[in-house]
C-alpha cells in the first residue's frame, strides 16, 4: 500500500460524509453520451499562446472516465438510476459494446437506466438496448435500417488528371490499394465485406433481441420495416414511452404527487460519494498504439479532425514506452492497447520486436479496439494473450506497396522534368514512369519476403504452422467474433477483462484492484533521431510524417476507407 493512501482516503472519507448531508435530489442523474468515446483520454499537443487559454477543444469523455463515474454512481444508494441522453454519438460498435457492458453492470447494482433517443440510428439504438427502458421524443424516428458497406474506387478519377497508381499487393484479400488501382470491386473483396457485414448484423440483431426480449427473427423483420415512428416503435416492443425530455420525470414516478427531479451529472458529481482508491506497489502498465503506424515519434493533431491520420503511432515512441515498462520493477504486466489500421511494415516490425522481447520478462495482453488490423495485428501477435471486441476489425495479414506515377500529369501541365540516373534499379523510385518488368519483379519479390515475414510472426505468436496461417491470411480482414473462432484472437472482452488476464498471467492477486498506469515514453534518449524535433510545429511534423509515409515502399495497412453503417 502507498503510504499516502491513508491520509488521502481519510480526507476522501470526510468529504464523502459532507456529500452525504444532501439526502434528496439525486434520484435520477442525466448523463449525455456523445462523441467518439476513446478508450482513454487522448493527450493532445498544447496550442500556442493565447489559444492555449481558450477552451476551444475540450477533452473528449473516454470509456475510462465513464467507468469511473459509473463506479461512483453504483456505490451511492441515494442514486436510483440514470437517464442517458444519446446524441451526436460518433463511437464505433466495438466501443459501444464495452459501454453496453458497463450499463448492464450498473443495472446489476440495482440502478434503473433509461435511454432517451432523439435521433435513433443503428448503433445509437444498439447502445440504448442495454437500458431498462427506451424513450423517444414525439418528433423522433427510429432509423435502425440495417448495415451497408461502401468501397470507393478512384482509378478513372486519377487518370483524368494524369496520375496512375502502380501498386502491388499480397494477396487477393489485401484490397487497401484497390481504391486507387481498380474501377470496381473484386470477388474476394465482396466476399470479405459480405462476411464482415454478416458478423456486424448478427451482433446488432442479437443485442436488440436480448435487450428487448424479442426473437431474433422478429427483430430482423422489424428492421426491414424501418424507419419507424416512435408510437409504432413502442407498440412493436422497441421502445417504452414517447416523451420529451421535460416529461421524463413524470414517467419515472407515475402516480406520485410530484414528478422525479432530474439532475445533470455535472451538477450532481460534487455530491456523489467517491469510492476509496487504494494504490499498490505493483502496477498494470498500459502502452497504447493508436493511429497509423509510422516511423519516428507519435503525433496527434492538436484538434480532433475526421482524418485517418489524426493520430500517428510512432515506432520510436512506442518502443521507448515498452522499454520503460520492461525496466520498471513496479510494473507486473502490460496491456498493449491497439487502435490502429496498420501502416509502415518496417515500423510495425520494430514495435513487434519490442513486444516480443518484453513478454520474455513480463506478461503482455493485447487489447484490440475498433481496429487492430494488418500492422495493428502484426504488433499484437507477439502478446501472450489477445482480447478483442466482437466487431473489432483485425487480421488483414498481407502486404502492399508501390508508387503513384505522375508523369502524365506533368505533361498535361506542360512541366518539363529531366532525370539523370546511376544504378540499374534507381527507376523504382521514379514518379515519372511505371515499374519496368524487372523493377516489378523485384518489388513483388520484396513484397513476398515481407509477407513471409508477417506470416512467420503470426505463426510464432499464435502457435500455428505456416499452412494454417496462410489459410487465414492473404490480406483478409476478420471481425473479432470471427477471429476468436479462427484462433487469431484468444477471447472477446474489454479493458477490464484485459487487465484481469494480465493479473492472472503475472501471478498476482486476481481479486485485488491493482493500480493501472499509462506508460509514457521518456522525454529524451541518448540515441540519435532522424525525425522531426519536438520544437518544430505540429503542422510541420504532420507534413513531414506524410512525406515519410509516402516514401515507404512496403505497407502492412488495412483498408481503413471501408465504412460499415
Amino acid at each position: 500500500m502507498n503510504p499516502l493512501d491513508l491520509p488521502r482516503n481519510g480526507l476522501l472519507a470526510v468529504r464523502n460524509l459532507a456529500r452525504s448531508l444532501r439526502r434528496r435530489g439525486l434520484d435520477y442523474l442525466v448523463l449525455p453520451l456523445e462523441g467518439s468515446l476513446p478508450e482513454r483520454t487522448p493527450r493532445r499537443p498544447s496550442l500556442p499562446f493565447p489559444f492555449s487559454l481558450l477552451p476551444l477543444f475540450p477533452s473528449e469523455v473516454s470509456l475510462e472516465g465513464l467507468e469511473h463515474a459509473f463506479d461512483m454512481i453504483g456505490g451511492d444508494p441515494r442514486v436510483k438510476g440514470m437517464v442517458f441522453q444519446i446524441e451526436r454519438l460518433q463511437a464505433g460498435p466495438a466501443t459501444l459494446h464495452s459501454l453496453r457492458r458497463m450499463i448492464l453492470a450498473l443495472r446489476e447494482q440495482g440502478k434503473r437506466t433509461i435511454a432517451w433517443l432523439p435521433d435513433a440510428q443503428n448503433w445509437d439504438y444498439y447502445l440504448a438496448t442495454a437500458c431498462d427502458a427506451i424513450a423517444f421524443p414525439p418528433c423522433a424516428r427510429l432509423n435502425v435500417v440495417g448495415l451497408r458497406s461502401e468501397a470507393l474506387f478512384l482509378k478513372e478519377t486519377l487518370e483524368l488528371v494524369g496520375i496512375e497508381a502502380d501498386l502491388e499487393s499480397i494477396a487477393e484479400y489485401k484490397v487497401a490499394p484497390d481504391m486507387f488501382r481498380r474501377s470496381s470491386m473484386t470477388e474476394p473483396h465482396r466476399e470479405m465485406l459480405e462476411a464482415i457485414l454478416d458478423s456486424y448484423f448478427d451482433e446488432l440483431v442479437g443485442a436488440i433481441a436480448e435487450g428487448r426480449g424479442l426473437p431474433p427473427e422478429q427483430v430482423r423483420g422489424l428492421i426491414d420495416g424501418m424507419p419507424m415512428a416512435p408510437e409504432k416503435a413502442v407498440e412493436a416492443g422497441l421502445g417504452d414511452v414517447v416523451a420529451y425530455a421535460d416529461e421524463l420525470g413524470g414517467y419515472l414516478a407515475p402516480g406520485d404527487d410530484a414528478a422525479v427531479t432530474l439532475v445533470s451529472w455535472d451538477d450532481a458529481a460534487r455530491w456523489v460519494r467517491r469510492p476509496m482508491d487504494w494504490t499498490t506497489r505493483k502496477h498494470i502498465g498500459v502502452v497504447s498504439v493508436e493511429g497509423v503506424i509510422v516511423p519516428g515519434r507519435s503525433r496527434r493533431l492538436p484538434v480532433p479532425l475526421p482524418l485517418p491520420i489524426e493520430a500517428q503511432a510512432g515506432a520510436q515512441t512506442v518502443i521507448w514506452a515498452l522499454r520503460r515498462a520492461e525496466s520498471d520493477p513496479h510494473i507486473a504486466a502490460v496491456v498493449l492497447h491497439v487502435e490502429s489500421p496498420g501502416g509502415s511494415s518496417l515500423a510495425s516490425d520494430l514495435i513487434w520486436r519490442e513486444v516480443r522481447r518484453l513478454r520474455e520478462r513480463k506478461p503482455v495482453v493485447a487489447l484490440m479496439g475498433e481496429q487492430a488490423a494488418s500492422g495493428g495485428y502484426y504488433v499484437s501477435a507477439a502478446a501472450n494473450h489477445i482480447v478483442a471486441r466482437p466487431t473489432t476489425m483485425t487480421g488483414s495479414i498481407g502486404i502492399w506497396g508501390g508508387k503513384f506515377v505522375v508523369g502524365k500529369l506533368y505533361s498535361r501541365l506542360e512541366m518539363g522534368r529531366a532525370e539523370i540516373e546511376r544504378g540499374a534499379m534507381v527507376g523504382v523510385t521514379s514518379e515519372l514512369r511505371p515499374f519496368s518488368a524487372e523493377e516489378r519483379r523485384r518489388i513483388r519479390e520484396e513484397l513476398g519476403e515481407a509477407y513471409a515475414r508477417f506470416k512467420q510472426v503470426v505463426a510464432e505468436g499464435r502457435g500455428m504452422t505456416d499452412e494454417e496461417v496462410e489459410r487465414l491470411a492473404r490480406g483478409r480482414v476478420w471481425t473479432g467474433e470471427q477471429a476468436v473462432d479462427l484462433g487469431l484472437v484468444d477471447e472477446l472482452g474489454d479493458f477490464d477483462r484485459a487487465v484481469s488476464v494480465a493479473k492472472e498471467l503475472a501471478n498476482v492477486d486476481a481479486e485485488k484492484d491493482y493500480s493501472v498506469m499509462e506508460v509514457l515514453a521518456p522525454g529524451r534518449t541518448v540515441l540519435p533521431m532522424a525525425f522531426p524535433n519536438d520544437d518544430e510545429s505540429t503542422w510541420t511534423n504532420l507534413g513531414r510524417t506524410l512525406r515519410d509515409l509516402a516514401r515507404e515502399r512496403l505497407w502492412a495497412m488495412s483498408p481503413w476507407i471501408v465504412r460499415v453503417r
